[in-house]
């Protein structure tokens, strides 16, 4: 079974789409709805959907983040020349909703490596500068500001320093990255699974129907992959499954909003907002604000905790898209920094920041599961893209090797003998370090409220002690310092060593 250790999960803040009838690989483009309810059959499929023209097929769920990286490291690797490769996207169109994403060393290692450091840093914010870890760069600025003067708790300077861009961005330069043999299927969301010897069957909640040799689950934190992994996994049944995947509340409400920078920096033009990311601290709550596309906007995320709810069923929608709350109102007795952001953010979206217990694998047999599927978690390291990333990347060189170097035999079982051997190397790699990630997210998130074991006595507006603070600014540190001083380089040479 899963952990019993709760972790909180990163959710999909709402995913940014590059509209097809944009011109941007409209040859991956597909109707909602097929004609018929035919089977749809494919050589060698990920779910996502990906096939091997000679033997199998892969497929794939999700046009996200998590789901594009995928298709961009595959198409770079070429598998796309040995394998028909497959994206089944739940949404009708792809549209262009969400918030802000930051990058930090590893990340930026990731995609210099798939060949995008160049568009990307076309769209850096102004002082802002590619990362490299010959350089160290002010990253984060961390303010106690639940007083109505900001209290300095630490300029957080690192190799690489982190970037920050806005979601449509980075999935704009994602699709322009991925192959036109890659189909990008829409309209389909998957209502089931079924797993046997042959492969894998997908049914649609559209009617339509596919078969796969491998699939994997870029679905989110309501992952259905994952509810069928978990019922096979453990012999449980659908509704056993659903329950035991089920997310929980943090007791964290977070409420996002995209700000103008000029209505920033007419109120205060030398708002540290504007040049870089910036906390501002507090008891039981805190907001976050950077700059996103190109120094025009400004990302805002206000959060409001309720510890008491931590691990409760949340009741209600999980999120809104936009609300007449009035985010100013939790945060009056704050700095004139910190309310010069939430007094910015009118109509703000509405997001309950859920979480599920960590898995215990990542993937088996022919099913992988990847980004907030896999570890979803807290977004207080600004690290969910990272690790969806991170989980791409790995991925697709372990199936570049299996499509490189197919069977002596194309025998079912040999196949299903060779998806099960790379998906479990990619597991064995993968599920440590993003269950690491998802625990430090969680206690990050608690340094940022002075509500870990160390503050569990300041109570809002109380002053701090220096040496407090100074202890406080330690912890947040040494939980970032894996970003710059360990490299993704390493996790895929122990990857491809399983093989």
């Amino acid at each position: 079974m899963p952990h019993d250790s709760t972790v909180m999960e990163e959710q999909e803040v709402g995913s940014h789409w590059q509209e097809c009838t944009s011109g941007v690989h409209k040859s991956h483009c597909h109707s909602s709805v097929p004609s018929t309810t035919a089977p749809i059959h494919h050589p060698y499929h990920l779910i996502y959907q990906c096939q091997w023209i000679q033997h199998q097929n892969c497929a794939w769920l999700s046009c996200g983040i998590g789901g594009l990286s995928l298709a961009v490291a595959l198409s770079h690797l070429h598998v796309d020349d040995t394998a028909q490769i497959d994206v089944y996207e739940s949404a009708a169109k792809l549209t262009e909703i969400g918030a802000g994403i930051s990058l930090w060393p590893r990340g930026w290692e990731i995609l210099k490596a798939l060949n995008m450091e160049d568009d990307l840093a076309a769209l850096l914010n102004p002082g802002q500068e590619i990362p490299s870890k010959e350089k160290s760069v002010l990253a984060l600025v961390f303010k106690k500001s639940d007083e109505p003067e900001d209290v300095y708790i630490s300029d957080l300077s690192f190799p690489g320093g982190s970037v920050s861009f806005h979601r449509a961005d980075i999935l704009r330069v994602l699709l322009e990255h991925v192959s036109p043999r890659v189909q990008i299927h829409l309209g389909h969301r998957l209502a089931s699974y079924v797993e046997s010897d042959e492969g894998v069957g997908l049914t649609f909640k559209n009617g339509a129907t596919a078969q796969c040799d491998m699939l994997v689950g870029a679905d989110g934190i309501h992952s259905v992959v994952r509810q069928g992994f978990l019922a096979k996994e453990y012999n449980l049944t659908t509704d056993e499954a659903a329950k035991v995947g089920r997310p929980l509340w943090t007791g964290s409400i977070a409420y996002r909003s995209t700000i103008d920078s000029d209505c920033v920096a007419q109120l205060n033009p030398e708002h540290p907002s504007l040049f870089r990311s910036v906390a501002f601290c507090g008891k039981n709550q805190h907001v976050v604000a950077y700059p996103i596309s190109t120094g025009k906007q400004i990302n805002a995320v206000a959060f409001v905790t309720n510890p008491e709810k931590e691990g409760t069923l949340l009741e209600g929608p999980s999120s809104i898209p936009q609300t007449t709350d009035n985010v100013s109102a939790f945060f009056s007795n704050w700095s004139a920094e910190t309310k010069c952001i939430t007094d910015n953010m009118i109509n703000p979206s509405r997001w309950a920041m859920e979480y599920v217990h960590p898995l215990e694998s990542y993937g088996s047999g022919r099913i992988a599961l990847l980004g907030d599927s896999a570890h979803a978690m807290a977004p207080h390291l600004g690290n969910g893209a990272g690790q969806a990333f991170e989980d791409a990347y790995i991925l697709a060189h372990v199936l570049s090797v299996l499509c490189a170097s197919p069977p002596h035999s194309s025998s079912a079982s040999n196949w299903a003998t060779d998806i099960a051997k790379v998906i479990q190397a990619y597991s064995n790699v993968r599920q440590p370090f993003g269950n690491f990630v998802a625990r430090a997210s969680t206690e990050q998130g608690k340094n940022y409220e002075f509500a870990s074991a160390e503050l569990a006595d300041v109570r809002a507006g109380d002053v701090v002690a220096p040496e407090r603070l100074a202890a406080l600014e330690a912890r947040i540190a040494g939980l970032v310092k894996w970003t710059w001083n360990s490299s993704v380089a390493d996790d895929l040479e122990r990857a491809l060593g399983m093989i």
